[in-house]
């Protein structure tokens, strides 16, 4: 059963309502994952070709603290590449369901959450879109600051 879906519980057998072993349950959201990011690559793709926006340069995309997507990488279009970001809320909202999605992933995966300083990343590359989670490098503080 996808996850989106509930049991009907009228026409459920027993076997229905029993869960899913964690390696279907891994698969599922993985294919999720993999499916949503080939979708959100394809449409990023084709907006960004709309405006005349080329990769290579690869794009890394996250978001920023206050939940905007942004440019996280140098490009020589970077101004357009931040004004298509800023309004795009359809991208912003996929992009967070993908994250979502991925986060889910490693959990099922690795049994264990994310560390607290990592941060969710949506690279688009000429060879297609990838996703990964890159941790948050702190700045060593200098003595007296």
């Amino acid at each position: 059963m996808p996850l989106t879906e509930s049991p009907n519980l009228g026409t459920a057998s027993i076997a229905d309502l029993l869960p899913l072993d964690s390696t279907s349950l891994d698969r599922n959201l993985r294919l999720q994952a993999n499916t949503l990011l080939g979708h959100l690559g394809d449409i990023a793709r084709q907006e960004l070709q709309a405006r005349s926006i080329h990769i290579p340069p690869a794009l890394c995309l996250k978001t920023n603290h206050r939940g905007r997507l942004m440019l996280a990488s140098p490009h020589p279009q970077a101004k357009q590449i931040r004004l298509w970001l800023n309004n795009n809320h359809a991208l912003t909202e996929r992009f967070k369901e993908l994250e979502l999605l991925f986060e889910l992933v490693h959990c099922s995966e690795e049994q264990k959450a994310l560390p607290i300083d990592s941060h969710f990343c949506l690279g688009l590359t000429s060879a297609g879109p990838l996703a990964y989670f890159e941790q948050i490098r702190h700045q060593p503080r200098h003595p007296g600051h």
